[in-house]
This record gives structure tokens, C-alpha cells and sequence, in this order.
């Protein structure tokens, strides 16, 4: 999902992460260059003649930045040596220039790490290599794994799962219900991105649009008109103009300019509750002012109702010199152990049962069974480091495995890109009192499935 703007570091430590700027690759066709968003890093120059494997994705937003410790443990191992490329924290940017890469035939990047609504699009596109060579496929969480085909063939396998979680302070009550969740004033993410796109999505599912907008069914123009429309005006309704002096102000308003980064400020600034992704668990135990020692000030659930399967995904690049290679290290990044390192210690969700103790046929949330990182690895953390305990971590993993049973994915199409901006205008437009009605949005939104331009 998306991580715009910054994230914490530990100890409160700021670190800035541009957008688009100096981590973001700057593609021009298939000779771009690929900066590090730091100065140990060199540019990177995308020839086909390299030796090296590429592997490009979004910023590194786990804790302790466990997934170029991955990286570094592959090069390690005496493989083909890779290097990340860290592109941005924003999704749609991720998009726009991986994307551009693929259109031209570059042959800068091998492995994808990829949003997983991309993968119809990448795949109809003819950008990705078919992972005919990926074993042990039951040990991935089935709804993850099914995010990486299109028309029956696997062409991306999970990194890390995402699913909707519930953040409480110390002190705040679970609401039971989501139109109790949405009247407490919960932190959400409803700034004009992707996430809106996520939320919006998750208020349809939980007000009496359960089963549109997700997977590859289309909805038609009664059931958008009559049951998605509705939810989002409700929704509208309590996330009311934010503007300083409006007349009325919704317990949702401050939301409207909330990303994940944002929301998790909010959350330490006293507001009780927070929907968020896994990521900002061990992202808030960062914060001495979330801690009381080695006690967190905050605990994590489920959401009450369903929620976005989001995540990333690995996938190969059609275009890539080292295709071999680069599925290998596809299998490295995605096994067990890798997984285990990227929950015990990065704090990101991860993609297999048996990273969390389970296996297919056992798999309750109560079942979870995990070690912290320092247990995992047999390593001393470097001064500084947080590490979540056992026991924190076996909350974080019980609240994804109940999360997961009432996932759903976003709508499966190769112009995804057009639907989301198209709905989440239409989105604002409600927001904002601008105007719309149901046929109008009805309407824009069947078109903006098949990838034509429309508005509300």
C-alpha cells in the first residue's frame, strides 16, 4: 500500500524520504538512472549487459529497514550480487515509473516489487515472466497468491501482505461495529491518494455493499447506483468539510488530510483509534512517547468488518538479462525464512503460513506462534534498534490472521489505474458538496473499469 511523505525512525529521529525526489528513479525511456536515497549509494545505470540483479520497489519502510538486510544476506550467499532500488513511498509514483520502464522494453530493472493491483495490468500488458518455477505454493495465504494471477497463470507471489487493522490507545474502547468505528473519530486515511481509494472501499463493503467493487465481478448500474453510492454518501456525511470555519464539521473531517504518515501523528497526539496498515506497529514502537519501557501504549485488532488485501508482490521483469537469476532470488525473497526476518524484525506482514507458525490445514488466529528478532536470528541488535517482544509481535500476527479472513481485494482489472483515480474523484466530489448524483457516478464508474475516461 501506499507510504507517502516520511516515516519515524527510532528513537523519534526524523528520517525524510522524498517522494519523487532523491529516491525516485528517474526513468527516460529505457537509459535512466536509478539513484539511492542516500549518499553511500551510487547511480545506477540500467545496461543490459550488466552482471548485477535490479530489484525495484518502494521505499523501505520496515522497521531497521529489514528488506535491504535481506538483500545484503542474499549477496551474501554468493548469488548473482542485487541491488534495491528504492523508487518512492508513494504507490501511484511506484506506478507511473516502473511502468514506464516496461513500456519502453528497458532492461534496467529483474525483479518487481510490485503493488498488488498491478498485476492484471502488468500481465496483460506483456511485462512479466510466468513463475512456472515457484515451489511450495500452499504455504501462501491463498487470497495473497491469488493477487498474482491473471487468466490461471501465476505471474507474482507475495512479499508481504496488507490488511485494515485497528490501532487503540491505552484506555479506548473497540467499537463493535463500523458505523460505531466511523462515529468515534477514528484517524483514517482519506487525503486525495490511493489510501482514499482503500477507505472509501472499505466503508462500501461495511454499509451494505458487501461483495461489489472487489475481484474480477463488475458491478452493474443498479447495484452502484442503489448500494455503492448510498454508502459513500453516508460516508461523505461524516467526513465533512475540514476547512477552517465550516459550518459543519463530521467526527471523520480530519481525516481528509490524513495519509498513513499522518495518521499515525494524529494517533500519538491523543486521538483513540486509528485504521492502519501491520507496518505501523513496529513503526509506532519507535516513539518513546508509545512506549512506558518496554510496555507499548497502544494494542492492535482486527477491524470490525471487512477490509483491503493489500501488499506487495514479486514478480520478474519481461525484459530482464537475468531471468534465471532473478526468479531465484524471487523464491529467496518470498520463502520461509525470509518472510519470518521480514515479520520478527522489519514488523511487515508476511505471506506465508508457516512465517507465522501455521500451516494451511491449522491457521486460527489463535494458532499464530512467532519469535521476536533477536530469538530468530541469533544476532545482537545494533545499539538503539526497537525490537518488539514475543508477545507483541504474537498480537501483531493474531490481529492479520483474523484480518485476513475478511480481506478482500480491490477490483481485479488491467485499468486499475483509471479506475481508481476516476472513483476516488468522485469520492472527493462527494466530500467537497460539489455535486453528483447516483446515475452520474454509476456510470463513470463502469467506465473507468474498462479504462475509458469519465468523471463525476
Amino acid at each position: 500500500m501506499t507510504r507517502r511523505r516520511r516515516r519515524f525512525a527510532p528513537h523519534g529521529r526524523t528520517a525524510w524520504l522524498s517522494a519523487v525526489g532523491g529516491a525516485a528513479a528517474v526513468l527516460v525511456c529505457a537509459e535512466a538512472l536509478a539513484f539511492w536515497p542516500g549518499s553511500s549509494y551510487q547511480a545506477l545505470t540500467p545496461r543490459c549487459d550488466r552482471s548485477e540483479l535490479v530489484v525495484a520497489g518502494g521505499t523501505d519502510v520496515s522497521l531497521n529497514s529489514q528488506r535491504r538486510q535481506l538483500i545484503q544476506k542474499w549477496n551474501a550467499g554468493g548469488g548473482p550480487h542485487a541491488t534495491l532500488v528504492e523508487i518512492s513511498e508513494s504507490t501511484d509514483a511506484q506506478h507511473s515509473q516502473i511502468k514506464a520502464m516496461q513500456e519502453s522494453r528497458g532492461c534496467g530493472y529483474d525483479v518487481l516489487v510490485m503493488d498488488n493491483t498491478w498485476t492484471a495490468e502488468f500481465a496483460a500488458g506483456g511485462y512479466l515472466r510466468p513463475l512456472d518455477g515457484i515451489g511450495n505454493r500452499g504455504d501462501f495465504f491463498p487470497a495473497a497468491l491469488e493477487s498474482g494471477e491473471w487468466h490461471g497463470k501465476q505471474y507474482a507471489v507475495p512479499f508481504n501482505v496488507d490488511v485494515g487493522l485497528l490501532y487503540r490507545r491505552d484506555g479506548a474502547q473497540t467499537p463493535r461495529d463500523w458505523p460505531r468505528l466511523l462515529d468515534s473519530g477514528v484517524a483514517m486515511q482519506l487525503d486525495d491518494y490511493e489510501g482514499l481509494t482503500v477507505n472509501a472501499l472499505e466503508a462500501v463493503w461495511n454499509d451494505g455493499g458487501g461483495g461489489l467493487l472487489t475481484g474480477e465481478r463488475r458491478p452493474d448500474g443498479k447495484a452502484l447506483r442503489t448500494r455503492v453510492f448510498p454508502a459513500l454518501k453516508r460516508l461523505a456525511a461524516r467526513a465533512s468539510d475540514p476547512r477552517p470555519g465550516a459550518r459543519a464539521r463530521g467526527p471523520l473531517a480530519a481525516s481528509r488530510s490524513y495519509d498513513e504518515q499522518r495518521s499515525m501523528e494524529a494517533f500519538m497526539s491523543g486521538t483513540p483509534l486509528m485504521r492502519n496498515w501491520p507496518y505501523a506497529f513496529s513503526t509506532l514502537a519507535t516513539e518513546p512517547g508509545m512506549r512506558d519501557g518496554a510496555r507499548l501504549r497502544y494494542g492492535v485488532t482486527a477491524l470490525p468488518g471487512r477490509t483491503v488485501l493489500g501488499g506487495q508482490n514479486l514478480a520478474v521483469s519481461k525484459y530482464s538479462p537475468h531471468p534465471d537469476a532473478a526468479l531465484k532470488l524471487v523464491e529467496y525473497l518470498s520463502g520461509t525464512e525470509s518472510q519470518k526476518l521480514l515479520f520478527s524484525c522489519g514488523g511487515f506482514a508476511p505471506g506465508r503460513y508457516s512465517a507465522l507458525g501455521l500451516r494451511p490445514g491449522r491457521h486460527a488466529a489463535a494458532d499464530v506462534r512467532v519469535q521476536n528478532c533477536s530469538a530468530f536470528t541469533q544476532e545482537r541488535l545494533d545499539p538503539g534498534d526497537v525490537e518488539l517482544d514475543q508477545a507483541q509481535l504474537t498480537e501483531l500476527g493474531t490481529a492479520v490472521v483474523s484480518a485476513l479472513d475478511r480481506a478482500r481485494p480491490r477490483p481485479v482489472t488491467p485499468h486499475y489505474s483509471t479506475f481508481t483515480g476516476t472513483f476516488r474523484g468522485c469520492v472527493q466530489k462527494l466530500f467537497d458538496g460539489t455535486g453528483t448524483d447516483a446515475k452520474t457516478f454509476a456510470r463513470a464508474v463502469e467506465r473507468s473499469l474498462d479504462g475509458r475516461t469519465a468523471s463525476c
